[in-house]
């Protein structure tokens, strides 16, 4: 006999400008087997991190979205 792995959605994410959902997946002991994370629109603003050191990531993305 096989059980079906649980799925928590969290939709919305409120704290996301526009709309988001998590989808987290248990196996049956009840550990994290997967987890989604979606954001359907496109902002475009991540190109603006392409081509450029991870470190100037945080500083560049902080001023444009704040997330």
């Amino acid at each position: 006999m096989t059980t079906q792995a649980k799925r928590i959605t969290i939709d919305p994410i409120t704290r996301l400008e526009g709309h988001g959902k998590i989808e987290i997946f248990l196996n049956d002991e009840g550990d994290v087997a997967n987890t989604y994370f979606q954001v359907p629109e496109l902002r475009g603003f991540e190109q603006f991190c392409v081509g450029r050191q991870a470190e100037d990531l945080p500083v560049i993305m902080n001023r444009i979205c704040g997330v």
